[in-house]
């Protein structure tokens, strides 16, 4: 079950709610107010790839593209 982020239009409080993805946009209640006025939030999803790291195994040079073994071959 996915989970959404909300703030209240009212107190200003954001917070979180597990919810099945046909129920995201109903209304839901403020937690801390109780209030109806609730809107739901765009969710920012942050990866960090550490790229100094040979084996971090997503960024170039860390394994997935090939380019690490490339490299390391000798004529």
């Amino acid at each position: 079950m996915p989970l959404y982020e909300y703030q209240c239009s009212d107190c200003a409080r954001e917070f979180d709610a597990l919810r099945p993805i046909h129920r995201a946009d109903e209304i839901i209640d403020c937690p801390a107010c109780g209030s109806r006025r609730v809107q739901r939030k765009i969710s920012i999803i942050a990866l960090k790839i550490d790229a100094a790291s040979p084996r971090s195994g997503g960024a170039c040079c860390g394994g997935s593209c090939g380019c690490a073994s490339r490299s390391d071959t000798t004529d």
